[in-house]
């Protein structure tokens, strides 16, 4: 996971809000509106998922606005741009396996740990192994790898199709160690997991001035 910057909300939000829609009627009634929603979603995010970072296309079906702050729980958020973020739908990890863990009775208990896509310099609560797992970083205080932890746990990011992805895109990055910086990030721009580029990149740099 890594920091979203978040834009100005979309003035159709307020106004759906006005109207005292639910959610689900906001998407059916105002199509053009939740799709420009997403749109911009996609674009603060530069095209990756919010929890796992994987790739997003914004013209799959798989691809939805997901209330970090469940809906069905927090109802005063869902029309809250800063509750709501593009991400995968998929059962086996991050908004829907997030949703199936979060209840009305634990969610105080685990939003109070779990960390948000806005939390400023998020990259740094986590290391990316080898073997392609994500870890709390070493660097951080016990609360705080508590709560990278607990964020890896609430949106399964160690699961198994996940850490093969970033376990391959390392291997590729590794064989790229003698071609510029900016050559090697443009070779992986769409691939997804922008913060595992970071992390091997930045290593490489400081591989290169040892």
């Amino acid at each position: 996971m890594r920091t979203i910057i978040k834009n100005e909300a979309p003035a159709c939000l307020s106004e759906a809000e006005k109207k005292g829609w639910k959610w689900d009627e906001f998407v059916l009634n105002d199509r053009l509106g939740y799709q420009t929603c997403r749109q911009q979603a996609y674009d603060e995010q530069s095209g990756v998922c919010a929890y796992t970072e994987l790739p997003l296309d914004s013209a799959r079906s798989t691809i939805h606005l997901d209330h970090f702050r469940r809906k069905g729980i927090y109802q005063r958020l869902r029309f809250e741009w800063n509750n709501l973020f593009a991400a995968v739908k998929d059962n086996r990890f991050g908004s829907d396996y997030k949703d199936n863990i979060v209840k009305s009775n634990n969610e105080q208990k685990i939003y109070n740990v779990i960390l948000s896509p806005l939390v400023p310099q998020l990259q740094r609560y986590f290391h990316y192994a080898t073997n392609g797992e994500v870890e709390p970083s070493s660097e951080l205080s016990d609360d705080d790898k508590e709560r990278a932890k607990a964020t890896i746990d609430i949106f399964h990011l160690n699961e198994s199709e996940l850490v093969s992805r970033r376990r391959t895109m390392m291997v590729q990055i590794s064989t790229y160690h003698d071609l510029p910086e900016e050559t090697i990030r443009q070779s992986f721009v769409g691939a997804g997991f922008p913060s595992v580029v970071d992390q091997e990149v930045g290593f490489m740099i400081l591989g290169h001035e040892a």
